[in-house]
């Protein structure tokens, strides 16, 4: 049979609809849906979303006489008002929710990133890190108001890196040029058997170490080096170790202290931002109005109180997740055992105490860390109040802005922290941001932090963005100002970042440039034209030095090998060996010296 009150099928017989929960005793019962009676309001019917729903549908006009045709249309219209009505109300968030999910819409994936859309910054540093790739730097010296600084200009320092993952072999270079030559170049090679090292105009030999064979016997071997070491009070053998275990980690990839995988942990495995959540008391308050991309907007305000006691118990709870972390205990007795195998071969002498052991260590720290901040936490305690705020919420639940204030208890008496902060909408929500602490002494003097961004993005043709801070009491407050730009067209760009006090700079640096062969995620070229630093306070009246350079980043091109030159094994040469490539590399200095004087 069907309920006369909402049409549901129920059971045959049932004396209470267990949909609806409306009694049916005395109620008129049919199979048919056009039983429904729904013009009967009484006072148990009274104040139900549903009924009140159905209120507003019989106020609808009144279908015409003649004819059927408009019976269904008009139950129809009235069945979606009652539908819609019902479904409001038991869809109405929480208020706690709404801040929440508000202050979660401040960082929410998938917004619109601009660096990624254009650049794939994330996609190309993954790359760089885990896949075989090159990457260089050079800068060269163009002018500078200093004449002893200028008379070095086409100076120029270079450094490049290249990363063969498939073979694990890394080569970086370094050089140091003048006039368009290269005056010095570094080679440094490693793989996972041996390094070498070469100063090609220093010294003809390449300075090889292998460290991956019985690296204790060849200190234990060594002529010279090794007997150097001894004589200097080296442990050899705990040297070698040392060595053997760094490579072991390097060649197994194994990574100490990952703030990424603890903050995952602590995410899964605290109650801490649990019980602040549930902590938190929310009410509705007035409305405030907005601007928004450029419209004003009235946005639902909620008044938002996290008690000191919460506050407390959120960083207590936090503590003791991370001192009872069992990754991260262990990733720092593993770190203390690789310090132990160095400081036991230098023991003799720095003089340093190992009787310690690295689980010891770990314990001893732990517990020098849990003393210092339940030291802070009783200082809380009798320092800090509570902290409120009202949060006013968008139509489509995003943040729009919110205040606060909360108060502290000092030696010189209480201290007021107040602020606000507005989002004004963009291409993301941190695109345009306003936002301001108060620190106010009971003198009632307040010290003024603030921060404000101004961006704006249009997809494939511009992107540009002002950030601006200040720190100060208003009379001679601090101050930075950050201006870049970008035209995806022709790859422009610019940047200033300038440091005053009382408006007046004290430091800045102008860079501007061109981006080629930009591959998104995967390679790009950076011309610098120009990199300027000026300052007076630093580089006296109108001080200025300007730099030109290029940053290249991609795929790895190159065939990585290693340097050429004479082996010269560190650890199998001999002392008159070695006195030979010290005089060549004194005769070699010299004769560089020499060319500046030419």
């Amino acid at each position: 049979m069907k309920c006369p009150f909402c049409s549901q099928e129920i059971t045959d017989g049932s004396t209470v609809c267990p949909i609806c929960g409306k009694d049916l005793n005395g109620a008129e019962v049919s199979a048919s849906a056009d039983a429904v009676q729904t013009d009967t309001v009484t006072e148990e019917t009274a104040g139900d979303p549903a009924q009140t729903a159905a209120d507003t549908a019989s106020q609808l006009p009144e279908t015409p006489k003649k004819g059927k045709k408009w019976v269904i249309p008009a139950a129809a219209a009235a069945v979606v008002v009652i539908a819609a009505g019902a479904f409001a109300v038991s869809n109405r968030k929480d208020p706690k929710d709404v801040v929440i999910d508000a202050f979660k819409s401040i960082t929410e994936q998938g917004q619109t990133n601009p660096t990624e859309e254009i650049f794939g910054v994330s996609e190309l540093t993954e790359r760089l890190n885990t896949s075989s790739s090159e990457m260089s730097l050079e800068l060269t010296l163009d002018d500078a108001s200093d004449p002893s600084i200028s008379q070095l200009a086409s100076g120029s320092i270079g450094f490049n890196v290249l990363n063969d993952v498939e073979n694990k072999k890394m080569l970086m270079l370094g050089d140091l040029g003048y006039a368009g030559m290269d005056m010095v170049t570094f080679q440094f090679y490693l793989d996972d058997v041996q390094m070498a090292a070469a100063i090609p105009e220093l010294s003809s030999k390449v300075f090889t170490l292998n460290y991956a064979e019985d690296l204790e016997g060849q200190l234990a071997a060594s002529p010279y080096a090794g007997s150097m070491l001894e004589e200097g009070g080296m442990d050899l053998a705990a040297l070698g170790s040392y060595f053997e275990k760094c490579h072991e980690m390097a060649s197994s990839g194994e990574q100490l202290f990952n703030l990424k995988e603890l903050w995952e942990r602590y995410k899964e495995g605290s109650q801490a931002i649990d019980d602040l959540k549930a902590a938190m008391t929310v009410e509705k308050t007035e409305k405030k109005d907005y601007t928004i991309d450029g419209a004003v907007e009235s946005c639902q305000g909620y008044q938002v109180v996290i008690t000191k006691d919460a506050l407390l118990q959120f960083v207590k709870t936090s503590k003791d997740f991370f001192l009872n972390d069992e990754t991260l205990k262990s990733d720092f007795i593993e770190y203390m055992n690789l310090v132990n195998e160095l400081q036991g071969a230098m023991s003799s002498t720095v003089g340093m105490d190992l009787t310690q052991s690295s689980e010891d260590m770990q314990e001893q720290t732990w517990q020098q860390a849990e003393d210092a901040l339940n030291e802070i936490i009783t200082q809380l305690e009798t320092s800090m109040g509570d902290v409120s705020m009202n949060v006013y919420v968008r139509k489509d639940g995003k943040m729009a802005g919110f205040d606060y204030e909360t108060t502290t208890s000092t030696e010189g008496g209480n201290v007021k922290l107040y602020g606000d902060v507005s989002f004004g909408g963009g291409y993301n929500m941190l695109a345009n941001v306003n936002g301001n602490l108060n620190v106010e002494g009971a003198d009632g003097r307040a010290l003024v932090m603030t921060l404000s961004k101004t961006g704006s993005y249009e997809a494939g043709k511009n992107l540009s963005s002002t950030v601006e801070g200040t720190l100060g009491d208003g009379i001679d407050d601090f101050k930075f100002v950050f201006n870049d730009s970008y035209s995806v067209e022709d790859g422009a760009f610019d940047m200033s970042l300038d440091f005053l006090s009382a408006d007046v700079s004290q430091v800045k640096l102008v860079t501007a440039g061109y981006v080629e062969n930009l591959v998104k995620g995967q390679s790009m070229d950076i011309n610098f034209d120009s990199i300027r630093l000026e300052s007076d306070a630093v580089l006296g009246t109108d001080g200025y030095v300007e730099f030109t350079g290029q940053y290249t980043a991609g795929p790895l091109e190159q065939t990585i090998e290693i340097p050429e030159g004479e082996s010269f094994d560190i650890l199998a040469s001999t002392e008159e060996e070695y006195n030979e490539v010290l005089t060549e590399i004194t005769g070699n200095v010299f004769s560089l010296m020499m060319n500046f004087y030419q």
